[in-house]
């Protein structure tokens, strides 16, 4: 189970990423490609490295999961109970490109369960968290831990012909031919995620995103009332499909994604 104690430990987590990322951007960084042609830098590296060094001196029972790394299992079983899933940088390529939708992703999964997740965006000095049956939170870099502002997802109950609705999508992407029957609004200059968690958004789809990518923002979305499906039933983040939903929309979106996709 978690305690409070992991919760500060994210927490603590997020600002050093936050901080040792923010020295490196807007910075001439070296970069390479990876073998799915994405890119990874030096502040990749760095905040990850860094992150690593404190979980390992601090929970060393723990195993990790990070973007660079892959999997972590310090020697121990693999079927460890608890799995603190990293991504230390994620959008790597708007954080080089200067732009402003990058941040950290931490989130600790107990018992092949999420319990914690965070999701910051330095560059605004925010973050969203959530614990596992107790809330998702906006709060500030400077006050973290606040509790004073509840994200709740409205319902939203209207025509999925007036639903705003983002994603992440691959070229090509089944999607693109029923994009028409929703007020598809594309990217966010920060966080669809934070979108759809504040309201600005009715629902975020999710094509081929990765574990790391995924598994704070499907806890923030469900502890603020939102709706999470993997297309097959469930919610699983290892799936192809993920998409997040106000609930007031999600039978009408989630059924065209189905019968679209397959």
């Amino acid at each position: 189970m978690e305690s409070d104690s992991d919760v500060l430990l994210a927490h603590r987590l997020v600002d050093l990423s936050d901080e040792l990322a923010l020295r490196y951007f807007q910075q001439d960084v070296p970069s390479q490609e990876k073998a799915d042609g994405s890119p990874v830098s030096e502040a990749d590296l760095a905040v990850e490295k860094a992150m690593l060094e404190v979980l390992a001196a601090e929970r060393p029972r723990d195993s990790v999961l990070s973007e660079e790394s892959g999997a972590d299992e310090r020697g121990k079983l693999s079927v460890a109970p608890r799995r603190w899933i990293l991504d230390p940088i994620d959008g790597t390529v708007p954080f080089l490109a200067g732009r402003r939708a990058w941040g950290t992703h931490v989130a600790l999964e107990v018992d092949g369960e999420l319990r914690i997740g965070v999701v910051s965006r330095p560059t605004e000095g925010k973050r969203w968290w959530a614990r596992h049956c107790s809330g998702a939170y906006a709060s500030t870099a400077d006050s973290p831990l606040s509790t004073a502002r509840r994200v709740r997802i409205p319902a939203t109950v209207t025509a999925l012909r007036r639903a705003r609705v983002g994603g992440f999508l691959f070229p090509g992407s089944p999607v693109e031919a029923i994009r028409d029957r929703m007020c598809w609004v594309g990217e966010s200059p920060v966080s669809l995620v934070a979108d759809l968690l504040e309201g600005r958004v009715d629902a975020v789809i999710d094509e081929g995103g990765h574990v790391w990518d995924r598994a704070p923002a499907a806890l923030l979305v469900q502890e603020a009332g939102g709706h999470v499906d993997d297309l097959r039933g469930g919610r699983r983040i290892d799936q192809p499909w993920l998409v997040y939903t106000a609930h007031g929309i999600a039978r009408e979106l989630t059924g065209l994604l189905k019968n679209t996709v397959g």
